[in-house]
């Protein structure tokens, strides 16, 4: 139908000069020596880098370049993102994780919800190529947003995207900078409110082939997501380790007790730092099995 199809298919980047918040710009770390190996983490929808800026620092200082692009659309004003959709967020991503494959001999990608379902996607289709990522790490990556064949029905209100993006792009939206009320680093989390139902729709269908295309992805991947997760259903962790090829796995469940929506696990004191390091120690792992070969 047309309102979950790609009405804007030509390639747009995003607009840094124009972001409602400094701390909604790329992050780029780069040492002054030239390196072998770099990552990139993906921002979620509707977010922003600053949901990376703890663990950007963190990855800089165990000798990684660190890059954070800011998806088409994010950051800005609301309208600018009803522009845009899925496909032009991945596209972009894609570009720009080839343009990094060509500089670095060792490339990781670490992605946050939806950003963990683009960074499953670049698995799905570099895999087997000689662009392939040396590692991939997910948290709270979505293949699924309700599944009836499961028995999860996460949010209702899932089911009434299609309709209401016949209507309008968005219900309620507002910019989010910040809050007041100190929350286990969630008043950190810089973003959108509100509902951005087309742009939810165009997610919700590329889904679809992702989640299908599981079996592609043969590189190594670390799998994390906390069990009381309030924005994606933490199901999709098992879905997900039982579809991908890959033989080097790693899962890591965690069980947050604070009062927030436990999905931007790297944003959060509580778990960051263990998280953080887990990934480090799953990555420096590839990196010595690719160096003895």
């Amino acid at each position: 139908m047309w309102f979950y199809k790609d009405r804007y298919t030509s390639f747009i980047s995003p607009n840094v000069d124009n972001v409602f918040d400094r701390r909604a710009l790329p992050i780029e770390l780069e040492h002054e020596r030239v390196m072998d190996r770099a990552v990139i983490m993906i921002h979620g929808y509707p977010s922003t880098p600053h949901s990376y800026d703890w663990a950007s620092k963190r990855f800089y200082e165990e000798q990684y370049d660190v890059f954070v692009p800011l998806l088409p659309g994010f950051g800005t004003e609301p309208k600018e993102l009803y522009k845009t959709t899925f496909t032009q967020w991945y596209n972009y991503v894609e570009n720009f994780y080839k343009e990094k494959r060509a500089h670095y001999k060792h490339l990781y990608v670490i992605g946050t919800s939806m950003g963990g379902s683009i960074a499953l996607k670049l698995g799905e289709q570099f895999s087997n190529s000689p662009l392939a990522c040396d590692a991939v790490a997910t948290i709270a990556a979505p293949v699924f947003l309700n599944d009836i064949k499961l028995g999860i029905i996460h949010k209702w209100s899932f089911y009434f995207m299609r309709l209401a993006a016949l209507f309008t792009p968005a219900i309620n939206p507002k910019i989010h900078t910040g809050s007041e009320w100190i929350n286990d680093g969630e008043e950190l989390w810089i973003g959108y409110g509100g509902a951005f139902v087309r742009g939810g729709v165009s997610f919700m269908h590329a889904l679809k082939t992702i989640r299908a295309e599981l079996s592609k992805i043969n590189v190594p991947l670390y799998l994390a997501h906390d069990q009381n997760d309030k924005t994606v259903n933490f199901q999709n962790l098992a879905v997900i380790k039982e579809k991908v090829s890959s033989k080097n796995v790693v899962v890591k469940i965690t069980k947050l007790t604070s009062d927030h929506n436990r999905h931007t696990l790297l944003l959060y004191p509580s778990i960051q730092k263990e998280l953080a390091d887990d990934i480090l120690t799953f990555f420096s792992d590839v990196y010595r099995a690719k160096k003895e070969q």
